[in-house]
C-alpha cells in the first residue's frame, strides 16, 4: 500500500468541493435554526411567505413552480402554514376550479418581520451564473446526488408522515 497523499479524500480539489457543500449545508442550517428560534417557522415555511407576499393569489402548481420544488412538497408546507393560519386559501373569483393562496394579516405581519429566505439567496447567486455554468452545475450535481423518483421536501422541511429526525431535504 502506497501513502494516503494521493487519495481522492486528500486531493485539493476534493476538499474545496466539500468545503463549498459545507457552507450551503450551514448557511441553510443557521437560516432554519433561525427561523424557527424567532418565528416558530421551519426556513421553507418562511420561503413560502416570502413567495406569496411577493405573488399573492398563486396556485400550489404556481408556488412549486416560483420555488424551484415539487407541488407535493409544496401541498405539505402550505397545510402547516395554514394551520398556523398564516395562509388562507380561496377559491378564485375567475375560475371556481382554482385554489389561490394568500397571506393572512397575521402571516405578512411575520413575513415583514423576517429576514430574506436563505433560499432567496441560494437561487440569486445561481442566477448570478452563466447560462452554461448553470447547466454544468446541474449536470454535475445531479451525477453527484442523483434525484430519486419522488419529490423531495423543501429544504429543511420535514417530509411527510416523518417527524422530528427523519430525513430533510
Amino acid at each position: 500500500m502506497g501513502s494516503q497523499s494521493n487519495s481522492p479524500s486528500h486531493d485539493q480539489t476534493t476538499r474545496r468541493i466539500l468545503q463549498a457543500l459545507r457552507a450551503v449545508v450551514r448557511d441553510l442550517r443557521l437560516a432554519s435554526v433561525s427561523c424557527e428560534k424567532q418565528f416558530g417557522l421551519s426556513a421553507a415555511q418562511l420561503f413560502v411567505l416570502q413567495t406569496l407576499q411577493d405573488h399573492p393569489g398563486m396556485s400550489l402548481g404556481e408556488i412549486a413552480e416560483r420555488t424551484a420544488t415539487d407541488q407535493s412538497s409544496v401541498s405539505v408546507v402550505v397545510r402547516k402554514l395554514q394551520e398556523k393560519k398564516l395562509v388562507q386559501k380561496e377559491v378564485s373569483s375567475e375560475d371556481g376550479r382554482r385554489l389561490e393562496i394568500r397571506l393572512t394579516p397575521a402571516g405578512l405581519r411575520l413575513v415583514k418581520a423576517a429576514p430574506p429566505a436563505v433560499q432567496e439567496l441560494l437561487i440569486q447567486r445561481i442566477a448570478n451564473l452563466g447560462a452554461s455554468e448553470r447547466s454544468q452545475l446541474a449536470e454535475l450535481l445531479e451525477r453527484f446526488a442523483p434525484p430519486g423518483p419522488e419529490g423531495l421536501p423543501m429544504f429543511f422541511e420535514e417530509p411527510s408522515g416523518q417527524g422530528k429526525g427523519g430525513t430533510r431535504g
